[in-house]
């Protein structure tokens, strides 16, 4: 197979999985019903009651993945990076492909010069994808995009395909592609960029697609496992509502006398039956007792319901107080050990994005001139108070980590880092001060009761 087939057919094949992930993350995913019978009673209310637990192992994971800063060796470098990374709201788009990576389990970032300007931009797996060399499983081969659009009023797929020095263009001959697409269902798509063969080079020098995925060699949903347990969830909700108007209320019968052959008389209004209000007194004629059903218990769906929700909480390391907030979170050591699988996945999820980020910048750079490593700093995966973080902090000055790269685990912004050395250096330098970078004769013990404006600032 060509690698037109080979990319076309890997988007295609993987497009429902993706789908789903959506679904479920969503809350939208259709319920699975028993028999016909049921789906058709149920087809009004299915849709109106949702409790979606689906979407919380994957928000958690991501409200712990936020870049504090990339830095590069040189500030020039580092001032172009920022110029990109403002051009093209990185603060907001970095948050979106973490989101959609841990969704789908893959996520892309294309990196295209236009106008001058690197326009930086996600990709949706439902539309890109990145193959692999065989031999290298970590060498880009081929990166594509697939896409419907319109021409001359009619339907038609495009695709592009991303090498390392051009990129080539077709289009679909017909308007529905087959459910096995060959080359032949392809011709060159030829535009004022390309050549007469649909063939764009360029000067980037490595293929501007960029993989974010939670595992290798393709990512998993990161709610995968929650799937089952909301399917549980979805239908002990509706079957519950449905149960309300029925069982929600006691339920009464009378029984006739024996022998008795007559209608019963209830007396009361003739026309709304058995009168019952205070202060009267309900005769019936005829009958010989009455009883009555009780209404249905909550706990016959809660008690199942609660154990799902466990469940869900169990097969996506995700501590169960994320799923029940109202309830008792643990504290202190407690709270630690209960997040420490969300802290070793969330930590890995970190890794792998980061690396990814790493290979994006380092690429950017190089379109910019620079050719030179970047490093990027995350917030602190892990739950600490104030005062535990900056003891934490403390602690690691005192063994001779620089006061640089604590302030960047702490979260502070590169810049604002960057000043704060530079005053540092400046007082250090005055006649009676300290000599520069000698911590040994500084108190940096921290102020315990909140986080500084600097955390260079002797303490009191």
């Amino acid at each position: 197979m060509t690698d037109l087939t080979l990319a076309v057919n890997e988007i295609l094949d993987r497009r429902s999985e993706y789908l789903t992930a959506r679904e479920y993350y969503e809350g939208t995913a259709e319920e699975v019903y028993t028999t016909a019978a049921i789906k058709r009673s149920l087809r009004q209310t299915v849709n109106r009651f949702r409790l979606n637990f689906a979407a919380t192992p994957v928000d958690t994971v991501n409200n712990r993945l936020e870049i504090a800063s990339v830095s590069a060796v040189s500030d020039e470098a580092g001032s172009y990076l920022d110029k990109v990374w403002a051009s093209n709201e990185l603060t907001l788009e970095v948050g979106e492909i973490h989101k959609n990576a841990l969704i789908f389990g893959d996520a892309y970032l294309i990196v295209w010069p236009m106008d001058d300007v690197l326009q930086v931009y996600y990709n949706s797996p439902l539309t890109t994808v990145v193959l692999y060399d065989e031999e290298n499983p970590r060498l880009k081969r081929v990166a594509a995009k697939v896409w419907e659009t319109a021409v001359d009023g009619k339907d038609r797929t495009r695709v592009n395909l991303y090498y390392a020095d051009r990129v080539e263009k077709y289009i679909s001959l017909s308007e529905r592609l087959p459910h096995t697409p060959k080359d032949a269902d392809f011709v060159p798509f030829v535009d004022e960029t390309t050549d007469a063969n649909g063939v764009m080079a360029h000067g980037l020098g490595a293929i501007p697609v960029f993989h974010f995925r939670t595992e290798r060699p393709k990512g998993k949903p990161e709610h995968l496992n929650a799937y089952g347990a909301q399917d549980a969830i979805n239908k002990l909700v509706v079957m519950q509502m449905a149960s309300v108007d029925f069982h929600g209320f006691p339920q009464r019968i009378a029984l006739a006398a024996e022998g008795s052959s007559e209608s019963a008389d209830f007396g009361g209004d003739a026309k709304t039956g058995l009168s019952n209000n205070p202060g009267e007194m309900a005769i019936l004629n005829g009958i010989k007792d009455v009883k009555e059903f009780k209404a249905a218990e909550p706990s016959t769906f809660l008690e199942p319901f609660k154990a799902y929700i466990r469940s869900m909480a169990s097969t996506t390391s995700t501590p169960l107080h994320y799923f029940e907030p109202t309830g008792n979170v643990p504290s202190g050591e407690a709270l630690r050990t209960a997040e420490a699988p969300l802290v070793k996945k969330a930590r890995t999820r970190q890794n792998s994005f980061g690396a990814t980020w790493r290979e994006v910048f380092t690429f950017i750079l190089r379109d910019g001139g620079f050719v030179e490593d970047v490093q990027v700093h995350w917030k602190p995966i892990e739950t600490f108070d104030t005062k535990e973080a900056m003891e934490i902090a403390y602690k690691k000055i005192q063994i001779g980590i620089p006061l640089e790269q604590v302030a960047a685990e702490m979260g502070y912004d590169a810049a604002l880092i960057k000043t704060w050395i530079i005053e540092k250096e400046s007082l250090a330098v005055q006649p009676g001060n300290d000599i520069p970078g000698d911590t040994s004769t500084h108190d940096l013990k921290p102020d315990t009761s909140g986080i500084p404006d600097n955390p260079y600032e002797k303490a009191a």
